[in-house]
C-alpha cells in the first residue's frame, strides 16, 4: 500500500507537471515570437543576459531548499508535526536572510553592468530593467519557503495548478502588451506582478493544506547542526553547478557580443524546453526515490538506477537526434536565417545537452541520499575549470570555445567521479561496466545521428514546412526504432512495459 501510494503520487506529479509545461511552452513560444518581431535583437540579448546574471546571484540560496526538503522526508513518514513546523520556521529565517543578501549583491553589481554588456547600439533605461529583474528574483524568497513541505510530501501537483493559471495569464497579458505598446518596461512590470501574486497564492494554499506552517517551533541545536552540514555540502556542489551552467551567456556577452546572447537564447529555449520536460520526471520522482532509498537493498537501488538510465538515455538520445536534424531548418523558418548559428556550434550545444541527460540518473540518487556530502567541492572545481577554459578557448574560437570549455569541465569532473561514488557506496558494484556502457551508448548515438542525417539528406522538398514535416517523421521513426531494438529484451524495458500494461488494464499502480 505504501509503495502504491509512492508511485501514485509520482505519477500524478509527473502528469500535472507535463500538462503544465506543455501549455506553458506553447504560450511562451508565441510570446517569444512576438517579442523578437516587436523588439530588437539587443533586447533579446539583455533579457537572456540578465536572467543568467540573476541565476548566478541566486547561488546564495542553493543547497538550503534541497537540504530542508531532504530533512522533511523522515518526519513526514513519522507524522512528526512539531519537527516539520520547526523546520519550516527555520526555513523562513534562512530565506528572509537570503533574499536580503541577493538584493545587496545585485545592487553592488550595478556599477559593473557596463563591463558585462557589449552592445553596438545603446539601450535606454538598461539599469532600470536590471533592477526590475532583481526585484523579480528577490521577491520569491519572502513567501515561497512555505511550499517546501508540499514538495517533500509529493503533492507538487497542487502547486502546478496554481502555477499554470498565473503563468498562462502572465504570458497572455505580456503578448497583448507587446502587440499594442511594443514596450519592454511594461513587459517586465507584468512579469514581476504575476510572479509575486503566484508566490503569494502558493504560500496561502500551503497554509491551508498544512496548519503546522502557522505554528512557530524552535529547532533543536543538533538538528540545526545537521541541516547546516547538509547545506554546506549541497551549497558547495550547487554553487559550482550554477556557475558552470549559467556563465556561458555572461562569457559570450563579454568576449563575443551581447546580441549573440540573444541569438543563442533561441537555441537555448529549445534545449531548455526539452530539459524542462525531462527535469519534471526527475523532480517529480525525487521524493519517491528518497523514500525508496530508506528501505531498499543494494540490488533494488541498482535496478532502479538502470531503469532511470534507460529512460534518460532514450529521451536525451532521441532529443539530440531531433536537435541536430531539425533545429537549423526550424529557426530559419520561424524567425529567419539571420538568427542562425553555425552548424558546428549546434553540435557542441547538443553535446552539452546530452551530457546533462547522462547525469540525471546520478542526480536522482545524489539529491535523495548523503552522496552530496562526498561531492561538495566537485562542481566548484568544474566551474573553475570552465571559467579558465572559457576565457582561453573563447578568445581563440569565440562562442564555440566557450561551449567546448563547458563540456570539458563536465567530462573532467562529475561525469566520471559521481558514478564512481554512487556505484561504490549505494550499489556495491564496480563502476567500470557503467563507463564502458556510456561510451558504447554514445557511439551508438553518433551512428544514429549519422544514419538519420544521411536519410534526411535525400529529402529535397522545396516547400520548407513540408520539408521540415517529413524530416520530423524520419526523426520520430529512426532513433526510436533503434532504441526499441536495443532495449526490448532487457529486464528494465519489460518492467516498464509491465507497469504500463497494469495501469491500462487493471488501473492499479505498484512498484
Amino acid at each position: 500500500m505504501k509503495n502504491n501510494s509512492r508511485m501514485k503520487n509520482s505519477m500524478i506529479n509527473i502528469s500535472a507537471s507535463v500538462i503544465y509545461q506543455f501549455i506553458n511552452t506553447i504560450v511562451n513560444f508565441i510570446v517569444r515570437t512576438v517579442f523578437i518581431k516587436m523588439l530588437s535583437a539587443e533586447y533579446l540579448g539583455i533579457n537572456g543576459l540578465f536572467t543568467n546574471i540573476l541565476s548566478v546571484l541566486s547561488l546564495a540560496e542553493l543547497g538550503i531548499g534541497n537540504a530542508i526538503v531532504y530533512n522533511m522526508y523522515k518526519p513526514l513518514k513519522e507524522k512528526n508535526k512539531a519537527k516539520l513546523s520547526s523546520l519550516i520556521t527555520y526555513y523562513k529565517k534562512l530565506y528572509n536572510r537570503i533574499g536580503i543578501i541577493i538584493l545587496l549583491l545585485g545592487i553592488l553589481l550595478i556599477p559593473f553592468l557596463k563591463n558585462i554588456l557589449n552592445l553596438q547600439e545603446e539601450i535606454p533605461y538598461i539599469t532600470l530593467y536590471y533592477i526590475l529583474f532583481l526585484i523579480n528574483t528577490v521577491s520569491s524568497y519572502f513567501m515561497i519557503y512555505k511550499t517546501s513541505i508540499v514538495i517533500a510530501d509529493q503533492k507538487e501537483y497542487v502547486l502546478k495548478k496554481i502555477s499554470v493559471v498565473f503563468t498562462i495569464s502572465k504570458l497572455i497579458l505580456q503578448l497583448i502588451t507587446l502587440l499594442i505598446f511594443k514596450n519592454y518596461l511594461l513587459y517586465l512590470i507584468i512579469q514581476i506582478t504575476f510572479s509575486i501574486l503566484m508566490n503569494y497564492a502558493m504560500s496561502k494554499k500551503a497554509e491551508k493544506m498544512y496548519d503546522l506552517i502557522k505554528e512557530k517551533n524552535d529547532i533543536e541545536d543538533e538538528e540545526k547542526k545537521n541541516i547546516w552540514n547538509n547545506i554546506k555540502s549541497m551549497f558547495s556542489y550547487q554553487v559550482g553547478g550554477v556557475i558552470l551552467n549559467n556563465t556561458d551567456n555572461i562569457m559570450i556577452s563579454i568576449i563575443v557580443d551581447t546580441v549573440v546572447v540573444g541569438i543563442y537564447s533561441n537555441y537555448s529555449m529549445l534545449v531548455t524546453t526539452i530539459s524542462s520536460f525531462t527535469s519534471l520526471i526527475f523532480t517529480s520522482m525525487l521524493s519517491s526515490i528518497g523514500d525508496f532509498n530508506i528501505e531498499s537493498s543494494y540490488k533494488e537501488r541498482s535496478f532502479l538506477f538502470r531503469i532511470l538510465e534507460m529512460i534518460f538515455y532514450w529521451i536525451y538520445g532521441f532529443s539530440s537526434v531531433c536537435f541536430i536534424t531539425l533545429t537549423q531548418d526550424f529557426i530559419g523558418l520561424w524567425i529567419g536565417n539571420q538568427y542562425l548559428l553555425e552548424k558546428s556550434t549546434l553540435f557542441i550545444i547538443v553535446f552539452n545537452f546530452y551530457l546533462t541527460g547522462l547525469l540525471y540518473p546520478i542526480y536522482c540518487f545524489r539529491n535523495t541520499t548523503n552522496l552530496f556530502k562526498s561531492t561538495k567541492y566537485l562542481m566548484i572545481i568544474a566551474s573553475i575549470i570552465n571559467i579558465v577554459l572559457s576565457i582561453g578557448l573563447g578568445i581563440k574560437w569565440g562562442i564555440n570555445g566557450i561551449f567546448i570549455a563547458t563540456a570539458l569541465a563536465r567530462l573532467l569532473t562529475n561525469i566520471w567521479y559521481e558514478p564512481y561514488l554512487l556505484f561504490k557506496n549505494y550499489f556495491n558494484e564496480k563502476v567500470y561496466k557503467y563507463y564502458i556502457k556510456c561510451v558504447l551508448e554514445f557511439l551508438l548515438l553518433v551512428v544514429i545521428v549519422f544514419l538519420n542525417q544521411k536519410i534526411c539528406s535525400y529529402i529535397l522538398i522545396k516547400n520548407k514546412i513540408l520539408n521540415l514535416g517529413v524530416k520530423m517523421i524520419i526523426c520520430l521513426l529512426v532513433p526510436n526504432v533503434i532504441m526499441i531494438i536495443k532495449y526490448c529484451r532487457t529486464r528494465e524495458f519489460r518492467y516498464i512495459l509491465d507497469r504500463i500494461k497494469r495501469k491500462l488494464y487493471t488501473n492499479k499502480i505498484c512498484i
